[in-house]
């Protein structure tokens, strides 16, 4: 199995949510791409263990008073060359694509028709949560950033919806405080 995974490079929880998976996908024997978006190349570090990854501009949000801010966001953002990457990425190598909130390989998946899992605490925004600042066109904007035919929303707490906890790498040791056994959650 050959997977595109597309990680939202704007923060760094993406990033270790894709290191923490990375691991497990290689121990499995899954051949991966990546491509990470949301911020120049040289501000990324440590990346050796994705190989050769692909780095795009695409798209990030503007936030004022915790919502998103259209105009600011619309402004700083290049639709032309968003368009551009999403047209021009090639996913005929690949079975499926996993986007952490990417939206340049969950757009053009969902353009080639190309298998779209979508994983993060975004997807968790999907289902019946609390919400902070929530409008009409923040949540408009939100299942139309970065669209996935099967998404799998990651939060730390469930709200007695289809919600996992969140994936953190953590280093096997005697000590189960905060690994997740405490909420019955094993330890892989």
């Amino acid at each position: 199995m050959k997977i595109l995974y597309g990680v939202q490079g704007t923060g760094n929880g993406h990033l270790s949510r894709a290191r923490a998976l990375n691991k497990y996908l290689c121990e499995y024997g899954i051949e991966v791409d990546y491509l990470f978006s949301g911020r120049d190349r040289a501000n990324y570090f440590d990346m050796e263990e994705f190989g050769s990854w692909q780095c795009k501009r695409g798209l990030t949000f503007a936030h004022q008073a915790g919502k998103i801010n259209v105009w600011k966001t619309l402004k700083k953002t290049s639709l032309r060359q968003l368009w551009l990457d999403i047209n021009q990425l090639d996913l005929k190598p690949y079975d499926i694509v996993l986007t952490d909130f990417e939206p340049i390989t969950a757009w053009a998946a969902r353009r080639k028709g190309i298998a779209c899992i979508g994983v993060g605490h975004q997807y968790a925004f999907d289902h019946k949560v609390p919400r902070r600042g929530d409008d009409y066109l923040g949540r408009k904007i939100m299942e139309m950033f970065a669209p996935a035919a099967v998404s799998l929303g990651l939060h730390w707490h469930h709200f007695d919806q289809q919600i996992l906890p969140p994936i953190v790498d953590m280093d096997a040791t005697e000590d189960t405080v905060g690994s997740g056994e405490n909420f019955g959650i094993p330890r892989v």
